[in-house]
């Protein structure tokens, strides 16, 4: 059980970090997410993943199944975008070199570490399948 001490310092501290008030702060703050357009990733709208989905499906010859397929195009997907996202931050880190920049560009691994679990997931069940 936690002292009354103690509760009240969270009770204070909960009262700074409650997030943005202003209008303004949190129309700002609802654009994180979308900063770098990583949050926006829809393969089922995306020229690029059927084309990498018959690609790959071909290449496969229909021995695995359309889920892990349709998992490992998804992965690779987001990879290919994380990439670029990357490439696109170290190009402008590299024009005007700001610490706000490149605090940016080390979150990407946030969204990169994810995938990479989902990618090797599917590659496990294929290698204990076969």
């Amino acid at each position: 059980m936690a002292s009354e001490r103690k509760i009240t310092a969270n009770r204070s501290n909960a009262k700074r970090s409650t997030g943005p008030k202003t209008d303004a702060g949190k129309a700002r703050s609802s654009r994180n997410a979308r900063r770098h357009g990583l949050s926006r990733l829809n393969p089922e709208n995306d020229v690029s993943s059927s084309v990498l989905l018959g690609a790959m499906t071909a290449g496969l010859a229909q021995q695995q199944s359309s889920f892990d397929v349709d998992d490992l195009v998804r992965a690779n997907l987001w990879l290919g975008r994380i990439r670029q996202a990357r490439h696109d931050m170290l190009v402008a880190l590299m024009e005007c070199p700001s610490p706000k920049l490149a605090k940016r560009l080390a979150g990407l691994e946030r969204y990169e570490r994810p995938v990479r679990a989902s990618q090797r997931r599917v590659l496990r069940r294929w290698l204990k399948q076969g």
